[in-house]
């Protein structure tokens, strides 16, 4: 395999300038290798549309560490993209000769549906958004967009950042009623949504601070923020406790990040009237937004939009942790054959065969890190990875499937929060027969050439077709024997065929 490519994106924000750098494992997932934030405010003080002196100082200066920090990694490219601020400065001009001067990066200025567009590929390709709407909101400008089909059917942008909208609406410390009803009526003023949709995904790094806000309010099992709900009620609740509090109080709230404290309210008070205004029933985080979006662009030609998230990043974190691909395609195939074969026994459908799929990618991630406790790395590597297009509760699922894959059963009880009644069986039937699978494919490369699968009279036949002795199989299946009885209530019969 070629040697994974480096790329390096910056993003010139209104309110913060961050670096991504990433290797490219394939042209459909990548590995983040480093990352640099410097809260530059480039848009603080921009009334008369013009960058003050201080905001170049400070961009100039936070593009000079993220050139030194990104060119340490050796890219093939870097990409420099300048958002809202600059595009509504009229000296912006001046900041990019001045940042190639001294830095050598050029700075292209996105229009609005160009930031939006790479906000929408950031957000697309790691979430399940198929329809509805994604709001991203930055420091100067909040996008609107409409999603159909996974397809960005329109934008709508307006000046309602949280900089912006502090600064011209939220002026009091604390808030007004009056400056608050202000702002809500202007949002919905700019924003006018013809077709209500219950679902609503957002983006940008208000969002996700608000997301923390809530994890700690909830005692939240996970420490995921890529893929939380917010319900409409919460985001209500959150958005007047903010703004109700002085800038001193805001800082001191556990999750409230020093450098948001004293515009977080104005981005909760934003987003909460467009939840109102597009009718959704709760907001769905997504970790990724702007930067990645720039990142799809340089590894993907058009179009950008990923046609399988989830197995795109099963392979992507796979493949990061060593996993040969090919090597584990003969267990997903096992694994289908067995789930097929008792499908009137476990009366599962077609979500729950996905799921098994995906983790018989993903059981052997752990072998790396330390063989004796793989099943217990592989566990914690589905919970921190960059899995893409799961919910929740999925994601719950699919690490107890790889922690219990070969022995035991699994214990879903510290995530009663998110998961379902059912799915204490539903993991335990698909454990064993991911257990199962694994079996057959003992070893590697495997003497197996063929798999058949049958429930006869209480009991499941596996009839392997083989160019060599199967004992190692055989003792193997055996193993599964105990599991398979208590969960599915069959015994296991095994015949080899030459």
């Amino acid at each position: 395999m070629d040697r994974p490519r480096t790329l390096a994106v910056i993003d010139v924000g209104s309110n913060s300038i961050r670096l991504l750098v990433a290797r490219a494992l394939s042209g459909s997932a990548f590995e983040v290798v480093d990352e640099e934030r410097f809260d530059a405010r480039m848009g603080e003080g921009m009334e008369a549309g013009i960058l003050t002196e201080g905001a170049i100082s400070r961009g100039l200066r936070a593009l000079s560490i993220m050139a030194q920090v990104a060119r340490s990694h050796q890219p093939a490219a870097i990409a420099v993209a300048g958002t809202e601020a600059l595009r509504r400065a009229a000296n912006a001009s001046e900041f990019i000769e001045r940042a190639h001067e001294l830095t050598g990066l050029q700075v292209r200025i996105l229009t609005g549906h160009e930031e939006a567009y790479c906000g929408f590929l950031g957000v697309v390709n790691s979430t399940a958004l198929r329809d509805g709407y994604l709001l991203d909101i930055g420091g100067g400008s909040l996008e609107l967009m409409r999603v159909s089909r996974r397809s960005l059917e329109s934008v709508h942008s307006g000046p309602f950042g949280a900089i912006y909208a502090r600064e011209r609406y939220l002026r009091s410390d604390p808030s007004l009623p009056r400056e608050l009803r202000s702002l809500r009526k202007a949002v919905r003023a700019e924003f006018k949504v013809e077709a209500p949709h219950p679902v609503l995904f957002g983006t940008g790094g208000a969002v996700r601070n608000l997301a923390r806000l809530i994890r700690l309010q909830r005692s939240y099992p996970l420490r995921r923020i890529h893929g939380l709900e917010i319900t409409r009620r919460e985001m209500a609740r959150l958005a007047g406790r903010l703004a109700r509090a002085t800038n001193d109080e805001r800082r001191r709230m556990p999750g409230v990040g020093a450098n948001r404290a004293d515009i977080l309210h104005a981005s909760a008070v934003v987003i909460d009237e467009v939840m109102d205004l597009t009718g959704a029933e709760s907001l769905t985080v997504a970790g990724q937004g702007l930067r990645e979006g720039l990142l799809w662009q340089l590894m993907r030609d058009e179009p950008a939009v990923l046609p399988d998230v989830r197995t795109a990043s099963v392979m992507g974190l796979a493949r990061a942790n060593g996993v040969d691909e090919l090597l584990a395609e003969p267990v997903v195939h096992a694994a289908a054959s067995l789930f097929e074969a008792t499908r009137e026994v476990h009366r599962l459908g077609q979500p729950e065969l996905d799921l098994l799929l995906h983790a018989a990618r993903l059981a052997g991630i752990g072998m790396h890190i330390d063989y004796y406790n793989r099943d217990r790395h592989a566990e914690y590597l589905v919970h921190s990875g960059d899995l893409h297009g799961f919910s929740h509760r999925e994601v719950v699922i699919l690490a107890s499937l790889v922690r219990w894959a070969d022995s035991g059963t699994p214990d879903l009880s510290p995530y009663r929060a998110i998961t379902l009644p059912d799915d204490a069986r539903t993991a335990s039937v698909l454990a064993v027969l991911l257990g199962t699978a694994r079996a057959i494919r003992r070893r590697v490369p495997s003497p197996v050439l063929d798999c058949r699968a049958k429930v006869v009279k209480g009991s499941l036949r596996l009839h392997l077709a083989s160019r060599g002795n199967l004992e190692a199989e055989f003792y193997e299946i055996e193993r599964q024997q105990r599991r398979g009885e208590a969960v599915l209530k069959l015994t296991l019969a095994v015949r080899g065929l030459d």
